[in-house]
């Protein structure tokens, strides 16, 4: 590569270009663009009433919502976003783990070193995880509700009285929507398995043992390279790449799939009496679950808000006379600070869900509340679907926290910041013998 100066973002849209073939490089991330806008523009809306408009000939208090859970155990569009959102993680740990070798290239882009990395080998593991998510959400797809949405419906779940008739809307222009995801679904799989077959089959000069990326071309120094530099001093390769990932994914399910689950609050009891569904609600639920997540987001994302503030604080606030040695110790104890609040916030929210609202929901309540005349059933729309997503932020909870723990465990390992206190101490006790000496020498 000729010697030219690029800017820290086209250093690492470079490095993406030379592991991708044309399909990486273009196919595929339109593809997902197009599934993104249709799933935000056209599905939503698409299935934007679909519990007001899902009828049945019955008036038993309780049966419309039982017989919809039983239709639509999974909502697509919540399934859909939680496929695009798997299949962009990969890509985005992929992005994170070139800043990683971006930001090495301009620590040495002064002297002759090299930077060893494994591109290729992680973009592989980004293609194969890809396919894995596309071929699992669609079988999901298929078995769950095949390639086609029926009008209406027989169901005989209590507590209808007996087998009854259930009416879905739009049925047909959902059914359109259901072939045209999983089309694209079945395209992204083919393509992706067609950039896997050509990566294997070109012949590449790079080994797998670890390719050299320090060329000629310079990383242009800014202050974000800076910061960067300065956090990726400290951090492992988790917390370089996944643990950034799986927060983001987190915050993407919490506002766009989570959110609606909880938000159609459609809580009936088997009572005619006015009034008595929304005090059962509130006794079953006193502190919603969704809002118990965005909590937890919230919480779990100050300490990193906290160190990133700090960071600036170091960078901007640096003297003349202070050295890197310096502002990488402080930066230091700030990142083992910050990755504790997080194992501690994770464990102290995982261990507050199982107790508050357990690991499922079951579809029925018994409710004893005022002004219900005595104690009624209620029922609670799309439990499984509620409990599939508790599941979810529970893993994803347990396997934050686990990962950050890890994270920390390898920064002591091999930053080891309480020898540093020890070699400074000892370092200064030569020095008074060395003065020392010389004073006798003097003398003598």
């Amino acid at each position: 590569m000729t010697n030219q100066k690029l800017g820290f973002l086209s250093s690492v849209l470079c490095k993406w270009h030379a592991q991708a073939t044309l399909i990486g490089k273009y196919l595929l991330p339109v593809l997902l663009l197009i599934r993104f806008v249709m799933l935000g523009a056209a599905v939503q809306t698409a299935w934007l009433n679909d519990r007001e408009e899902f009828l049945c000939s019955t008036q038993q208090p309780g049966c419309e919502t039982a017989c919809f859970d039983a239709v639509t155990p999974l909502s697509l569009p919540r399934l859909w976003t939680l496929q695009l959102v798997l299949v962009l993680a990969p890509g985005l740990v992929f992005l994170c783990y070139l800043i990683h070798l971006t930001n090495q290239e301009t620590q040495v882009q002064r002297g002759n070193d090299e930077v060893k990395g494994h591109t290729l080998s992680v973009y592989r593991a980004c293609v194969a995880f890809v396919i894995v998510v596309e071929v699992g959400c669609s079988a999901a797809q298929w078995c769950l509700y095949g390639f086609e949405l029926s009008t209406d419906f027989s169901c005989g779940r209590s507590p209808c009285p007996m087998r009854v008739d259930c009416f879905l809307s739009h049925a047909w222009e959902k059914t359109v929507f259901l072939r045209i995801m999983f089309t694209a679904s079945s395209v992204s799989i083919l393509l992706n398995v067609v950039e896997a077959v050509c990566m294997l089959r070109a012949k590449l000069r790079r080994t797998d043992g670890g390719e050299t990326l320090q060329s000629g071309s310079q990383v242009e120094e800014s202050f974000l390279s800076r910061l960067l530099a300065l956090w990726h001093s400290h951090a492992g390769f988790l917390g370089k790449t996944v643990l950034p990932v799986l927060q983001l994914v987190r915050i993407v399910l919490v506002g766009a799939a989570v959110q609606p689950v909880w938000s159609n609050n459609y809580f009936v009891c088997n009572t005619l009496q006015p009034g008595c569904s929304s005090p059962g609600y509130n006794a079953v639920f006193p502190f919603s679950v969704h809002r118990y997540w965005t909590l937890q987001v919230v919480f779990v994302l100050a300490p990193g808000l906290i160190y990133f503030s700090y960071l600036v604080h170091l960078l901007v606030t640096q003297k003349q006379s202070e050295t890197g040695t310096v502002i990488k110790r402080q930066s230091l104890w700030a990142y083992l600070g910050f990755l504790s609040a997080v194992v501690l916030l994770e464990v102290g929210f995982a261990v507050g869900q199982c107790l508050k609202f357990g690991l499922f929901l079951p579809p029925m309540f018994n409710v004893a509340v005022s002004p219900c005349p005595h104690t009624v059933d209620c029922f609670l729309p799309q439990p499984n679907e509620k409990s599939v997503f508790m599941f979810i932020m529970l893993v994803l909870a347990c396997l934050s926290g686990l990962l950050t723990l890890v994270e920390m465990c390898m920064v002591l390992k091999t930053k080891k910041p309480w020898k540093k206190h020890e070699d400074n101490r000892e370092n200064s006790i030569p020095c008074t013998e060395m003065m020392s000496n010389d004073k006798e020498e003097g003398d003598a």
